[in-house]
């Protein structure tokens, strides 16, 4: 198929309209459930391998911004209207069908303003696109319960994308070398001279032996960092009860000696 392309929605997103929707649900309950009840909306994302479709066709909204299909179970808009109105009346079903269609079109016209969209294309029952039930195709399937209420809204990655846009802001360049290591902690050692000695010598040597250096007194200390490159000299001082190397300039790069 030309054209075609995973795209499986990210958890962050799928999270971010989680939360858009239960917003969404929020609203319209308070405006069509004479039982609103906060606490009793809960809005939860849904494993597509889980997903059965039951009952009659969904209620199905599409245009060129994206789909969405409400999915009512066995209950019907009949058994919508019924529960946001409080009636548990079978009798005279019409209103009752009425009010379901009417709101449950309220609810998808919402989501698609929410996506930019004004007035949305309608609703209507029918059949649902295959691709609704694809997460490789970055559709989300989302469980509503509004009290006792409970039914599935099912988006296609179009409406996501405009729901939940993507982030697309310029990822950070690279930093220079200068600034990529300016911060990296390196060892500083002050080095005095006392020529050579064999092992032999090494291990003869005791405690509390003097060790008189090749280094006179008003020659500089070699400076050296980790891997043993000297990057200046300095003199041996002392500041207090601590001993301190005062510099005598910094090599270039070009004198940098291993």
């Amino acid at each position: 198929m030309e054209g075609f392309r995973f795209s499986w929605l990210g958890e962050t997103r799928r999270e971010a309209l989680r939360a858009l929707i239960a917003a969404e649900v929020s609203e319209w309950s308070q405006e069509w459930w004479i039982e609103h009840a906060p606490a009793e909306i809960h809005v939860r994302a849904v494993d597509h391998g889980s997903f059965v479709i039951k009952g009659a066709a969904p209620y199905v909204s599409t245009g060129e911004a994206g789909s969405l299909a409400l999915f009512l179970g066995g209950r019907g808009a009949a058994g919508v209207g019924r529960h946001l109105a409080g009636s548990v009346e079978e009798e005279g079903a019409g209103w009752a069908e009425r009010i379901g269609e009417e709101a449950l079109g309220d609810f998808a016209a919402r989501v698609f303003r929410r996506g930019g969209v004004a007035g949305g294309p309608g609703l209507r029952q029918s059949a649902a696109s295959p691709d609704l039930a694809r997460p490789e195709l970055g559709s989300c399937i989302l469980a509503i319960a509004v009290g006792r209420l409970g039914l599935n809204l099912a988006c296609d990655r179009r409406l996501i994308d405009r729901l939940v846009p993507p982030q697309t802001g310029e990822k950070p360049g690279l930093a220079s070398r200068r600034d990529a290591l300016g911060k990296a902690p390196l060892r500083l050692d002050a080095i005095m001279d006392f020529g050579s000695v064999n092992l032999a010598q090494l291990t003869d040597l005791r405690v509390g032996e003097l060790l008189i250096g090749d280094t006179a007194l008003e020659e500089p200390l070699s400076m050296r960092i980790e891997g043993g490159i000297a990057i200046t000299g300095g003199y041996l001082r002392r500041v207090g009860a601590k001993r301190a190397v005062m510099l005598d300039g910094i090599h270039s790069q070009e004198e940098y000696k291993p």
